[in-house]
């Protein structure tokens, strides 16, 4: 019993020095630090950069617990109160929800994105992200599948992550006008389909 109390002592320290670096590293990147390094995150934590890789094996495991928090924060916002059959609606509904998310996560998906294609674990999250996006669309606009397919698809496209990045990153827009442009782009392109009618599926929180 006295051996176990200073092993359980080291555990309960490690602990509490992986928690401070978590949160250390998720508060440099929601402020824009977009990849902070160990020695940022040693800092900012209080403790030495050699505790960082004491606490996880590398950057990856790090990285993984960005996209982890990601998954875990945000998924359950996209849920929708969906009790109506306009799909109109039910659209702009989800371009509320949406941007709202976007402008919230796009500090983590920014720090991210340069290593999904180094860190499998990153890849994994950023692609189970993607797949949700999809779903939640197809739930939203499309459970009936009477929308044609080509006009999903381009709803898919410009409601998405990747065209919010484009917006955000590449076209240099402001948060709130991002946003405008995004409904925008989406409501043009839902408002030249051939009219699918309302939705012929049941409707609630989903």
């Amino acid at each position: 019993m006295a051996d176990a109390q200073p092993v359980d002592g080291r555990h309960a320290r490690r602990d509490t020095n992986r928690d401070r670096i978590v949160k250390a590293f998720l508060e440099l990147v929601r402020a824009g630090v977009s990849e902070p390094g160990a020695h940022t995150i040693a800092h900012k934590a209080g403790v030495s950069p050699r505790t960082v890789f004491r606490c996880f094996e590398d950057m990856e495991a790090l990285y993984c617990e960005l996209t982890a928090k990601v998954r875990d924060e945000f998924l359950p916002r996209a849920r929708l109160d969906l009790n109506t059959t306009d799909r109109a609606e039910r659209l702009e509904r989800l371009l509320k929800n949406r941007i709202s998310i976007f402008a919230d996560i796009e500090p983590f998906r920014f720090a991210a994105e340069p290593y999904r294609h180094r860190y499998a674990g990153v890849a994994e999250d950023m692609r189970l992200l993607v797949q949700v996006e999809r779903e939640r669309l197809v739930l939203v606009i499309n459970p009936d599948g009477a929308l044609d397919r080509d006009y999903f698809e381009a709803l898919q496209a410009v409601t998405s992550f990747d065209y919010w990045r484009r917006l955000r990153i590449d076209q240099a827009l402001p948060r709130t006008k991002a946003g405008h442009v995004m409904s925008i782009a989406a409501r043009a392109v839902y408002r030249s389909a051939p009219d699918p009618g309302a939705v012929r599926d049941g409707g609630g929180v989903r």
